[in-house]
């Protein structure tokens, strides 16, 4: 996360209000279908990583973005998306074929 590390922390402060407590949490889900997000949550999603080797299309969207990962492979070939995406509710995940793949993510949840 070391790349993306400071444009979370720029995401997180313009989520915030001023001295509002909040808590950090990372995770890791491999080949998810869903990332369940609450109402008081907001997820940020900075890795995806995957191995294939055939052609390939992964999409992920949430109620606020949507993402699609497309690629042509010829040989097995290890994928490292490094990308930051903000989501609020959940988070559902398709793809073109079985392949595994591996979701890095923060939740950033707001104590009220």
């Amino acid at each position: 996360m070391s790349g993306t590390a400071g444009i979370i922390e720029s995401m997180i402060q313009a989520e915030l209000e001023k001295d509002q407590p909040y808590v950090l949490s990372h995770h890791q889900a491999d080949s998810p279908s869903r990332i369940d997000v609450m109402r008081d949550e907001m997820v940020f999603i900075h890795k995806i990583q995957m191995k294939a080797s055939s052609d390939f299309w992964l999409e992920y969207h949430s109620c606020i973005e949507s993402r699609l990962i497309s690629e042509t492979v010829d040989a097995e070939t290890l994928f490292s998306f490094n990308t930051v995406t903000r989501h609020k509710g959940s988070i559902y995940f398709s793809q073109s074929s079985a392949f595994n793949y591996t979701v890095s993510y923060v939740t950033l949840k707001i104590i009220k």
